[in-house]
């Protein structure tokens, strides 16, 4: 399965270092030019660290005009991320913006977040619990609404 990313679930999972689940869930990782350019920026947080990594996953979408279409409503990175998961087949977006991830799934594409990335991998043996990369999400000012932490909690059984 391949996984396209947006710049916010790729911060969150660099702030909790877990990038590497996304290598040990799935077979191959997209980053839009565009999520690079924003997560690049030196202000951003762990823009160093996200720059190294997500060097060897870069791809530009082939379709500007449906990139231009999103444009209109989401972020740049948010848009190519929808144009490229069209364009890979048998994709998933990695998005934690509820805008985008409405505009995914009207457009029938499949939307997973940091979460359920997370739940995904207590799923698969990889980390033995959630709690304490929630904790740390929100210590960094990621905003997780109180139903969500509690719906996560309940589903990995913490």
């Amino acid at each position: 399965m391949i996984i396209i990313a947006d710049s916010s679930p790729l911060i969150s999972l660099a702030i909790i270092n877990k990038l590497h689940l996304l290598d040990d869930i799935f077979q191959e990782i997209i980053v839009p030019f565009s999520v690079y350019e924003e997560i690049a920026q030196t202000d951003k947080k762990f823009s160093s660290i996200l720059q190294e990594w997500t060097k060897p996953f870069i791809k530009k979408c082939n379709n500007i005009e449906a990139f231009k279409a999103y444009r209109l409503s989401l972020g740049k990175g948010e848009s190519e991320a929808i144009v490229l998961s069209k364009e890979f087949k048998n994709s998933i977006l990695l998005l934690d913006d509820k805008k985008a991830r409405k505009v995914a799934k009207l457009e029938n594409q499949k939307v997973i977040g940091t979460i359920g990335i997370l739940i995904s991998a207590k799923d698969k043996g990889l980390i033995s619990e959630i709690k304490s990369s929630l904790m740390l999400l929100e210590e960094h000012d990621i905003h997780l609404s109180k139903a969500l932490i509690e719906k996560a909690l309940e589903i990995t059984g913490e």
